[in-house]
């Protein structure tokens, strides 16, 4: 049985942009979701980490949605209370805590949403849909965080794809000295 972090790095997951071990969003992520992560290996220890992944990301995303969209006005209106009030430069230096879980977690999930070669068309959906609500609350260009987010999709697909060049070019040579 491995940890939320081992698996993460497994996939390579940890390569990306946005994880960052020793991050705020990270020690929150892992410290409400490893726990979980290990009571499913513990369940289902015949099923891949990855899929146990899967559905803990899935859970994960869903849940950070959703606290987004139920403090929505409240969020929306503190972000005007601050550019108003201290202009735009200062108020930027304020972070959304749920905000930058959320990108957290979509990456994460989007990548590993590649790394198991899943469709790309429900992929750029959700990424799409993320991006919209980052940007209701934010502001910014949807289609500059979905494409961002998308980025981690292919970055996943990539990784497993060399893997598979590597394991098939390994088994033509095995099968060349037998």
């Amino acid at each position: 049985m491995i940890d939320l972090k081992q698996a993460i790095c497994d996939i390579k997951a940890d390569q990306l942009n946005c994880v960052h071990f020793e991050s705020l969003q990270w020690q929150q992520f892992y410290q409400g979701n490893n726990g979980l992560f290990e009571k499913v290996q513990h369940a289902k220890p015949t099923r891949a980490a990855s899929q146990h992944l899967l559905g803990l990301l899935t859970k994960a995303h869903i849940e950070s949605l959703s606290q987004i969209e139920a403090h929505r006005s409240s969020v929306a209106a503190m972000n005007q209370a601050f550019e108003q009030q201290l202009g735009k430069e200062h108020a930027a230096n304020f972070h959304y805590q749920d905000g930058e879980q959320l990108v957290l977690v979509t990456h994460l999930w989007l990548y590993l949403q590649g790394y198991l070669n899943m469709d790309f068309s429900l992929a750029n959906d959700h990424a799409e849909q993320t991006a919209a609500t980052l940007v209701s609350l934010k502001g910014g260009d949807t289609q500059v965080i979905r494409t961002d987010f998308m980025a981690s999709f292919y970055q996943g697909k990539n990784v497993t794809q060399q893997a598979s060049e590597t394991h098939g070019f390994i088994h033509w040579l095995k099968n060349l000295f037998r």
